[in-house]
């Protein structure tokens, strides 16, 4: 039986206090901020990991029994086992910014249902807000709903586009980048605030992960927006066991804009 309301406001909370405590954490750490690289070439620092340990150990002391997918454990695994419920949680999305000293980051967790989202909560540090959705139940910042932009795909359309390097990208990207205005915060997360808000129109990345978008997926979706992979096709579920690290590209935005781009993307 799906989660009911009652207990998705529950979890909702929940995601909010975690969020709030590791970015909190993060923008109060004291320690080094100096990087080092994963296997994946994405950087790290010793924040990451503290702020990840504690929203670990938060949520094992609240939902003993519902598993988690980390981004800085072992092939992103905190725990794997059979629970109906997994918790997905990146500690700080925006890495690089934050080792610089800046406040563009994120603390990200979303529930999963089956492998689908169906709550999540980002903390935006710059503001010290978060951004939080349960499944039918809307989206707000704080307590104000917000909505996705309704506007169609036009020159001055604001796309946020992650970083393109290393990887095949869909052959409509630098015409679309010629087009309209681009965007990169350096945070996939706060991408994802700002498409679920409205202060974007739309955002494209083709080298994310679970604990990327999973959260920002509900918020999109509960704004009245579309999150799909670039083709259309559906991102969830996800099967947290055996995930392996694989990239999980990425278009959200309002559903007019939305099916503007995806034509766009693949050159149609």
């Amino acid at each position: 039986m799906a989660a009911t309301d009652f207990e998705l406001r529950a979890f909702e909370k929940s995601a909010i206090e975690l969020v709030r405590l590791g970015g909190r954490m993060a923008v109060e750490w004291a320690g080094s901020r100096t990087t080092e690289m994963k296997a994946d070439q994405s950087p790290v620092t010793a924040a990451d990991c503290a702020v990840q340990a504690a929203m670990i150990a938060g949520l094992r002391s609240a939902h003993p029994f519902h598993d988690i997918l980390a981004e800085e454990s072992d092939e992103g695994t905190a725990t794997a086992g059979e629970s109906r419920y997994c918790w997905v949680i990146d500690p700080i999305d925006g890495t690089r910014n934050f080792a610089r000293g800046s406040r563009s980051f994120a603390c990200s967790a979303a529930l999963l249902e089956l492998g689908i989202p169906v709550v999540g909560a980002i903390y935006d540090a710059r503001f010290d807000a978060v951004f939080h959705a349960r499944r039918g139940g809307g989206t707000r910042c704080e307590d104000t709903p917000v909505r996705v932009s309704t506007r169609g795909l036009d020159d001055h359309s604001i796309v946020a586009i992650s970083s393109i390097r290393n990887k095949p990208v869909p052959p409509g990207i630098p015409a679309l980048m010629n087009r309209i205005m681009f965007r990169n915060l350096g945070s996939l997360c706060l991408h994802l605030c700002a498409t679920a808000c409205g202060d974007f129109d739309a955002l494209y990345s083709h080298e994310a992960k679970p604990w990327d978008i999973a959260a920002g997926c509900v918020l999109i979706e509960e704004a009245g927006g579309r999150a799909t992979r670039p083709d259309g096709g559906a991102l969830w579920p996800l099967d947290p066991r055996g995930y392996r690290g694989e990239d999980m590209p990425i278009l959200a935005a309002g559903p007019a804009m939305h099916e503007a781009l995806r034509a766009a993307l693949i050159g149609h």
